[in-house]
């Protein structure tokens, strides 16, 4: 299954749907952390992103994020997966989707210093 979110530039980009820990791999690309909608109708918005987030190594991000306990509070239940081997490409993605979305989770990371 596949899901494919807009970024900020207009750019979609079309991630695999994992709805349960499994056996992370090795390879690099951008995460996020989804609440799911109501199905069949998505009346409650569709799917919302909580956290994003990019990785040169899914098996070290995944295995044991920080994020996913709170992501779960507020109602992750899916993990949306992109590989993308270039690390520029993968901070690209990921500001695009970040700015585009403002994941909750993400907000206080983005917070500007005065």
């Amino acid at each position: 299954m596949s899901f494919s979110w807009q970024g900020d530039s207009g750019a979609w980009y079309e991630f695999d749907v994992a709805r349960a820990k499994r056996a992370w791999e090795p390879v690099g690309g951008v995460y996020i952390f989804v609440k799911p909608g109501d199905l069949p109708t998505l009346e409650a918005g569709g799917p919302a992103p909580l956290y994003i987030s990019s990785t040169s190594s899914f098996l070290d991000a995944l295995s044991r994020n920080d994020m996913w306990g709170a992501a779960q509070q507020l109602g992750a239940a899916e993990i949306h997966l992109m590989v993308i081997e270039d690390d520029a490409r993968r901070m690209q993605v990921e500001t695009d989707l970040i700015k585009a979305h403002m994941p909750i989770l993400n907000r206080q990371t983005l917070r500007r210093v005065a």
